[in-house]
């Protein structure tokens, strides 16, 4: 049996597996389903079509599954397993057609916010007061610093951190780090990689077509994109970014002062 505080709300219809915990205060909508083992701290709102998978918790003063018009019964919301989800934060439920979905072994950190329609892969750790507009996607392994702003429908590419106060306005490439408002790819998040288990050879080979495909500025160099397409034997890492700017996946940008 679920261990549901008597001082708490869950709706007729909600479904909630045995060994469930729900704090006090909370208020569980009736189309919301708690996967085994998932951990809802008091002062907790779910609303609309929402389902967390095994595993996850939820913080107090979270919101999971509301809508920006008000209509909770429209709205689509799925989170995968063991995600945690911390203080104040806000995730908006996205439609039927395009549900806002997070995928496993997340860190969303304090009063950080997940738009409608928003995608979010797996082992991303996002900053305190991160904010992920509206229909973004942020692919795996990508880490936030404190106030990122992602803007609507912009792609993060895997394995890119993010620093602090940044703008990401168009698409950020993976493995990267990123920097400034508008951002400026600054180099490889080596970091990272070799903590998700990228070895040395394969980094080495990140960086070096980093120095030569960014210039000082930051901005892509499409003569060397363009050498480098033709190289045969190019690491697989270094194949995926390449592939990244085909033209079906461009980063969608709009033209800097400076490039005017």
């Amino acid at each position: 049996m679920a261990d549901i505080s008597p001082y708490s709300i869950v709706e007729k219809g909600a479904k909630i597996a045995r060994n469930v915990r729900v704090g006090p205060f909370c208020y569980i909508g009736a189309n919301v389903t708690l996967g085994a083992g998932t951990v809802i701290e008091s002062n907790v709102t779910l609303v609309g079509n929402t389902r967390l998978g095994e595993q996850n918790r939820v913080f107090p003063m979270a919101v999971i599954g509301a809508t920006h018009d008000g209509d909770e019964q429209k709205g689509c919301c799925v989170i995968g397993n063991a995600n945690s989800i911390r203080e104040h934060v806000a995730v908006y439920a996205g439609s039927p057609k395009q549900p806002t979905k997070i995928g496993q072994n997340n860190l969303v950190m304090i009063a950080s916010q997940v738009g409608a329609g928003v995608t979010i892969g797996d082992h991303g750790i996002f900053a305190n007061c991160s904010h992920i507009a509206g229909g973004a996607k942020i692919e795996d392994y990508v880490r936030t610093s404190a106030f990122t702003y992602v803007g609507e429908n912009v792609t993060v590419g895997a394995y890119t951190f993010v620093a602090g106060f940044v703008q990401v306005d168009h698409d950020a490439p993976p493995y990267a780090m990123i920097q400034g408002s508008p951002y400026r790819v600054r180099g490889v998040n080596s970091h990272n990689l070799k903590a998700c288990g990228f070895g040395d050879a394969d980094i080495r080979a990140l960086k070096r077509v980093f120095r030569d495909l960014f210039n000082s500025d930051g901005n892509l160099d499409e003569e060397v994109l363009a050498k480098l397409r033709k190289d045969r034997k190019v690491n697989p890492y270094v194949k995926i970014l390449l592939n990244y700017f085909l033209p079906t996946n461009a980063p969608k940008r709009e033209a800097d002062d400076d490039d005017a």
